[in-house]
């Protein structure tokens, strides 16, 4: 089930996050909390990356563009490159809590494929999701968009706490690292 959205301020499981702020939507709506762009990051092709049973490396990545309160900084996506998007949110997911992203709707329609995915019981930090644009044509996303929403899902009983190596808005691994 889907956990409504005063519950999730309530409980504050989003942070970084002014809704009176007006940078964006000042109230939330429907079943979800929308999050804004805070930086993007463009993946270094030549980099080197594995995924082994115990070890992993991934791509490195270059911060290319942040956020600044106030400013209205935009970025332009070239088509076929691969990014990655860390919000300006923070999230704090607790134990009876599984979190779904998902992309806003315009982002899709205009040919930008973002590869979501979850966050478990226990992650905490801003969150890094996957984006490559597949339109064939450069796309412009001002710096502090509201560019993807939260779902928070309650866990039927205690979830298992996270205890990977992605919280506080990690984007690449530096080196090779024993999986945890």
């Amino acid at each position: 089930m889907i956990i409504p959205i005063n519950e999730v301020l309530k409980r504050k499981m989003v942070k970084n996050r002014d809704f009176a702020d007006g940078e964006g939507l000042v109230e939330p709506e429907g079943a979800a909390i929308d999050v804004r762009l805070g930086e993007i990051w463009e993946m270094i092709p030549e980099s080197k990356a594995f995924l082994k049973k115990l070890t992993r490396k991934t791509k490195e990545y270059k911060k290319v563009a942040e956020f600044v309160p106030g400013q209205d900084d935009s970025f332009t996506l070239e088509p076929n490159k691969y990014y990655q998007f860390k919000s300006v949110e923070e999230l704090d997911v607790p134990e009876d809590v599984v979190m779904r992203f998902v992309a806003r709707y315009n982002l899709l329609a205009s040919g930008i494929m973002v590869l979501a995915y979850k966050a478990d019981p226990g992650f905490k930090g801003q969150f890094v999701v996957a984006v490559i644009n597949l339109s064939g044509t450069p796309f412009e996303i001002e710096l502090g968009a509201r560019w993807a929403q939260c779902e928070f899902h309650r866990i039927d009983g205690k979830g298992v706490m996270y205890r990977g190596q992605w919280k506080n808005g990690r984007v690449f691994t530096k080196e090779e690292e024993v999986q945890v």
